[in-house]
């Protein structure tokens, strides 16, 4: 399956799941993620991302920085003492625009830029695609495009029901839902979370969000 033919089909599945934000201010690319192309719906923080242009400011993808940000409330300033002595040299070496310190008070700026909503992966087989849209459980909801239907549709579907993975095929008449997946539950924060979110946007052309 080409590169194009996974962004139609993003844009296809972003259009069958009826997400209101999604339909609304979502944007769809095709990325290189967990060693798989895929085509990913996502929402952009508009404000976070028109604030990094201005300053020049890239994604943040150093997962040590992260993992010290985690501990601090987006725009709430946070006593530099309060830190430890690890936390406070990541902060100090992070780009313009991640922090503020100042008066022994640090403030952390940045925020996720973008949402990935769901992926879809191209598959030779349904099993080949539990594996590598299983990959992004932890992101977002998933889905696979596969080439045909398959000939052991019967279990294609209990196995992607199981796992909430998603099965589509293009058809004549367009995109074919053969299995819908399941709606992502985000039950946690974590740094693994952010830093896929910096990893798209560092794939995606700016452009696309101030456009």
């Amino acid at each position: 399956m080409s590169r194009a033919g996974v962004a139609e089909a993003a844009r296809a599945v972003a259009t069958s799941q009826q997400i209101p934000d999604l339909l609304e201010q979502g944007s769809t690319a095709v990325v290189r993620m967990l060693d798989v192309t895929a085509g990913v719906a996502y929402l952009p923080n508009v404000d976070e991302v028109a604030r990094r242009a201005a300053l020049g400011l890239g994604a943040v993808t150093q997962m040590d920085l992260l993992d010290a940000l985690m501990g601090l409330p987006a725009g709430l300033p946070v006593p530099v003492g309060d830190l430890t002595d690890r936390e406070r040299r990541i902060i100090r070496r992070a780009p313009a625009g991640v922090v503020d310190v100042s008066a022994g008070q640090c403030t952390r700026r940045v925020v996720a830029p973008v949402s990935a909503q769901f992926v879809v992966v191209a598959s030779r087989s349904w099993k080949e695609g539990l594996r590598s849209a299983g990959q992004f459980a932890p992101f977002c909801s998933r889905a696979m495009l596969l080439r045909s239907v398959p000939e052991d549709l019967d279990d294609a579907r209990v196995q992607a029901s199981f796992f909430g993975i998603g099965i589509c095929v293009f058809t004549s008449v367009g995109l074919r839902m053969l299995v819908d997946p399941q709606p992502y539950v985000r039950q946690r924060h974590s740094c693994g979370q952010w830093w896929f979110a910096e990893k798209l946007y560092e794939q995606v052309n700016a452009s696309e969000f101030a456009g």
